[in-house]
């Protein structure tokens, strides 16, 4: 412990915070009453920069002084900012080695991610995770969990939140999860310190036993949205499939008077949709048992009425008539084929109606077997493949009706045919 006065009252005010889990710093002109003459004031805590005793969060460069969102800026630049900046607008923090002074460490083990930042690391510094953490929570109907592509968040629902019985060491959320990649391209969950630290220790240990310590990249667009505050200019994969169905749905019912796909809600994306997703058996059943929901369950057969036979007639060796309903798959392509001249049918079935047959067929199994669990990263490989093929598969349909006069009035978004898709 220093006899700094200057030094103690940034230290101390900043661990009372985090013990209310705010972990707030001080603004220097709350020090006037310490040291009266700004100039002294400015030439002490300068000094208590040079050594690496306290780091500085200016206004000009952050959103909020009172919290250490991001990382310490080279000292000459904060000595820069501290001799030109009023001190209103100049926040102070202790450094790590100040907060071990004054600090028994061992009260915080049980919360690595609330020591983390009472160590001086920023909010938002993050940690990676294996995607593993996330099916507790997913498998667990007490919590909600919803998924963008590349972010989600997660949190108790009402109904636990308010049950007494409910442990409140369990009502936890997370403001926000990002989608990490290692070098191999493996998803992992990427979260900030600031809301890990929201968590209890049960969860905060739960966590970090999914730690990953190897060198994971932020994807880019969570640290556009998140960080920078940008909007991400490209979609994903999923997103433009999605779309490409809706733009199928305009241009049939504008040339034929009835939607080929019923409406699509992008609202609370399934996990099987998301790369939040281990490489495992299990959930490439569950991403092929969403998307063909998506696909082939949404096709309208109203729309193939007077358009093509809805069912086939067998005659048995009884002499017998069998008579089966068509699938959706078999509609579509029977009816495009009928519809539309095709240069190559060859080509139209590789293309089509393939990558739709083989989501079908994969999704065979999963619903109609026991299958054995498991590890494979070429799980991720397939399922990126399969959704590329599928977006293909649809821009094709949509690039061919809208040559049509009746389609004239749909309009295309930009994006979606100037290669502006990432597939994660």
């Amino acid at each position: 412990m220093t006899d700094n006065p200057l030094l103690n009252a940034i230290a101390e005010p900043f661990i009372a915070s985090a013990g209310q889990n705010g972990f707030n710093g001080v603004v220097s002109s709350a020090l006037l009453p310490i040291e009266a003459s700004e100039e002294t004031l400015r030439a002490s805590l300068s000094k208590l920069i040079r050594e690496g005793q306290i780091t500085g969060v200016f206004s000009r460069l952050d959103l909020n002084l009172h919290i250490k969102r991001l990382p310490d800026l080279p000292i000459e630049e904060q000595l820069k900012l501290l001799a030109d900046e009023p001190l209103e607008e100049i926040g102070l923090y202790p450094a790590a080695s100040v907060v071990q002074q004054r600090v028994d460490l061992s009260a915080w083990r049980d919360r690595p991610f609330s020591l983390a930042l009472l160590l001086a690391e920023p909010q938002l510094a993050f940690r990676a995770f294996d995607i593993a953490a996330l099916e507790r929570y997913v498998s667990d109907p007490r919590y909600i969990v919803q998924f963008n592509d590349y972010m989600g968040w997660m949190s108790i629902a009402d109904d636990a939140f308010r049950d007494a019985q409910h442990p409140e060491r369990d009502k936890v959320s997370l403001q926000s999860f990002g989608l990490g990649w290692d070098a191999d391209r493996n998803p992992h969950v990427i979260v900030f310190l600031r809301y890990l630290a929201g968590m209890s220790a049960e969860h905060q240990q739960y966590w970090n036993s999914y730690l990953v310590l190897g060198d994971v990249r932020m994807s880019e667009p969570y640290y556009l949205s998140s960080i920078r505050g940008e909007f991400w200019e490209n979609r994903s994969v999923r997103h433009a499939i999605i779309e490409e169905i809706r733009l199928i749905r305009a241009l049939t019912e504008a040339i034929w008077g009835h939607s080929l796909f019923r409406e699509v809600s992008e609202e609370n994306v399934p996990i099987g949709l998301t790369s939040f997703l281990r490489p495992t058996t299990e959930n490439f059943n569950r991403f092929v048992m969403a998307l063909d929901k998506l696909l082939a369950d949404s096709i309208d057969v109203n729309f193939f009425k007077n358009k093509a036979p809805l069912e086939t007639e067998t005659l048995r060796a009884d002499g017998k008539i069998v008579v089966q309903k068509k699938g959706t798959l078999t509609l579509l392509e029977e009816w495009l084929l009928k519809e539309i001249i095709w240069s190559d049918t060859a080509t139209f079935r590789k293309v089509i109606i393939r990558p739709l047959r083989e989501v079908r067929r994969a999704r065979q199994t999963p619903a109609h077997a026991f299958t054995k669990d498991n590890f494979s990263v070429d799980h991720h490989t397939n399922r990126k493949r399969l959704l590329w093929d599928v977006f293909n598969s649809l821009s094709n349909i949509r690039g061919t009706f809208a040559k049509h006069p009746r389609a004239r009035l749909v309009e295309v978004p930009n994006w979606l045919d100037a290669g502006h898709v990432d597939v994660f």
